[in-house]
């Protein structure tokens, strides 16, 4: 029990990584179909909605990432390797995936995509650990507020006492 409470965190990443490598694997007309049917739904540009899909993607790839190296070390988190890791490993997987894009046919890879997958890493991390410190500061205060009201229960119990 011990070992999957350590890595069932894992399972996000590999989710992740497996979505982003479907949405590569399809062919220049299905992904263009795909994109079209977004930026008509939502009155963008299709050009905005595939750099948008980029991000959100990969930003949630950083996200989950970071949360799996924080279950490794929980006592230690954040340090700067915890947090570089997640933005290198986005980074990586970006240029993987533009190489995996040119193998597809109507597909090319961009240089431009691999910069915002690793700056969607870096918002995904960056997301995670605002997220985590506020999750701190929240638990810290909700433990300072219940430690007050158990000493005015103790002095209101004292007093009752007393009378």
């Amino acid at each position: 029990m011990s070992v999957f409470r350590r890595y069932w965190r894992i399972i996000f990443p590999i989710f992740f990584i497996v979505v982003i490598w479907a949405f590569s694997s399809h062919d220049g007309d299905m992904s263009a179909s795909e994109s079209s049917f977004f930026a008509n739904f939502l009155g963008l540009s299709n050009a905005f909605v595939r750099k948008f899909a980029h991000f959100i993607l990969f930003g949630a790839l950083g996200y989950s990432c970071t949360s799996f190296i924080k279950g490794l070390h929980p006592l230690t988190f954040p340090k700067y390797t915890q947090i570089f890791y997640p933005v290198i490993v986005a980074t990586i997987y970006g240029a993987l995936d533009e190489v995996h894009q040119l193998t597809i046919v109507g597909r090319n890879g961009s240089a431009s995509d691999v910069l915002i997958d690793a700056l969607a890493g870096v918002g995904g991390v960056l997301a995670y650990v605002a997220f985590f410190c506020f999750y701190r500061l929240w638990k810290a205060k909700r433990s300072a507020i219940k430690s007050v009201i158990a000493e005015q229960q103790e002095n209101a119990q004292v007093i009752i006492e007393d009378r």
